[in-house]
């Protein structure tokens, strides 16, 4: 009788360590920054919920310009493997293993991960020094100039800065400022000051010509640089023109949506586009329009549209019309003075306003 009670108490003792080696969920959010061949690190987060889902966000430090995220069901076992259950095998991020620091990343095979960098793989409940989630700036070199004799070349980008590069010497960034147009003169001009020096180009709509090469341009450009404590400008000439198709770069009619003619009676719709700015305004038929636009090669995307809010008799053509704009992607072509907008379902056919 003493052995039978001795058996079932050491018997209630083993079940009892079993009971409390079972892993528990590690309900929160966990971050490290993963290794990165090409970039400073990859900032990873993981969050696991108490109905058991989870929402994965990645970042490429310096190099995503935005944050890949992902949801999705995981499973625990009694051993603490945690499983992404919605992720196929041969994913990297997909099983980690429960310990004393957090939570473990392990590799396809569901091993932990081996070498020198096998420590970046501990995800904690704290965020290290270097995690970021910081995107990208975005950057767009919206115009390009230069000049011989001396040699010199301007970068203008639209979303930042203007940067001048002599042949010799440093080059001279400056932010990039709000264009001023001289009275009587088909020009913009740019004027900012930093403490390395001032910076002044003109650009005018006209035709220029390569003194070297004798390439055509569309633009003619100046420059004025004084560096540090110089007290006069020295001045550069030569060309340049708008990345990409500036052509785009006008004010549109609308013709035509599939073929049909659109406005038979009133006003039509038209739009200008800003490309320096990014952004499109216009007259969708009844109400003033501008919104956000996005140029990727020869594709042209529409943000959200913003109206004033009048009403006339052509308000329902003008709601078809700024249905096929709002968020809207296109691929566009500017031939003998028309602009064709067109995607899987619509196309759009505009006249330039001469």
């Amino acid at each position: 009788m003493k052995n039978l009670l001795y058996l079932c108490l050491f018997g209630l003792i083993v079940l009892a360590s079993c009971v409390s080696e079972k892993k528990e969920v590690p309900i929160g959010t966990y971050y490290g920054v993963l290794p990165c061949a090409d970039c400073p690190g990859i900032s990873y987060e993981l969050t696991l919920e108490n109905d058991s889902s989870y929402i994965e966000k990645m970042i490429y430090q310096d190099r995503s310009s935005e944050v890949s995220q992902h949801k999705g069901n995981f499973v625990m076992d009694a051993d603490g493997m945690i499983t992404l259950s919605d992720k196929h095998s041969s994913d990297g991020t997909r099983q980690f293993k429960v310990n004393e620091e957090g939570i473990l990343m392990l590799d396809k095979s569901g091993n932990p991960i081996e070498g020198s960098t096998a420590a970046l793989y501990q995800l904690r409940s704290s965020k290290p020094e270097n995690f970021n989630m910081k995107l990208k700036e975005k950057s767009f070199v919206g115009f390009k100039a230069s000049g011989n004799e001396p040699f010199w070349s301007v970068e203008m980008d639209f979303h930042k800065n203007i940067t001048f590069k002599p042949m010799e010497g440093e080059p001279i960034t400056v932010p990039l400022t709000k264009p001023v147009r001289p009275q009587d003169v088909n020009a913009v001009t740019y004027r900012a000051e930093t403490e390395k020096g001032s910076l002044q180009v003109t650009i005018f709509k006209e035709p220029c010509q390569d003194t070297m090469s004798g390439k055509e341009f569309g633009h003619r450009v100046t420059v004025r640089v004084k560096v540090g404590d110089e007290q006069e400008y020295k001045e550069y000439s030569g060309c340049g023109d708008y990345q990409g198709d500036y052509r785009l770069n006008d004010i549109w009619v609308l013709e035509s949506i599939n073929g049909e003619v659109f406005m038979k009676e009133g006003k039509s719709p038209n739009l200008e586009f800003n490309l320096m700015e990014n952004r499109f305004y216009g007259f969708g038929g009844c109400n003033r329009i501008n919104g956000n636009i996005t140029l990727e090669n020869q594709k042209v995307t529409f943000g959200k549209v913003v109206s004033t809010q009048m009403a006339c008799p052509n308000l329902e053509k003008e709601g078809v019309f700024l249905k096929k704009l709002n968020d809207q992607t296109y691929d566009f072509i500017i031939s003998e003075g028309r602009l064709t907008l067109s995607n899987e379902e619509d196309e759009l056919v505009f006249k330039k306003i001469d």
